[in-house]
């Protein structure tokens, strides 16, 4: 009998659909901030280009750029997580989706720790003398 009913009949049920508005608009929010920093971040490429160490390590601990980094770093791990939360839920369904997504959330916030650690060990010098 499915063939009499409507289309939205045929949905009815499958469950809802209102969870992915608020977060097409944080992705879409985070892309946004995103072009300023990744703009930024070029630009402070760009002026470090030949530098060498010394001069990254002198532009790190400028409080400015630190802030910055620190937020072009958060900003696109945000960004990742949810593009692949997205990627993972539309295309594997079950308790393997759910495992993707929290691997997918552990590793985000594991790649922002590592990021956090090498960025703050520049910063106060933990290993400095290595270069």
């Amino acid at each position: 009998m499915s063939g009499l009913q409507t289309p939205r009949k045929r949905v009815e049920g499958l469950g809802s659909a209102k969870h992915g508005a608020g977060l097409w608009r944080r992705e879409r929010f985070s892309a946004l901030i995103l072009i300023p920093l990744i703009l930024w971040g070029l630009c402070s490429a760009a002026h470090l280009a030949g530098g060498g160490y010394d001069a990254a390590l002198a532009w790190l601990q400028q409080p400015f750029n630190l802030v910055l980094l620190a937020a072009v770093l958060a900003v696109c791990l945000w960004h990742m997580e949810m593009g692949m939360r997205v990627i993972i839920e539309d295309y594997v369904h079950g308790t393997l989706g759910g495992l993707l997504v929290l691997l997918n959330s552990l590793f985000c916030w594991g790649l922002g720790l590592a990021a956090a650690a090498a960025v703050l060990s520049g910063v106060f010098g933990v290993g400095a003398g290595v270069h």
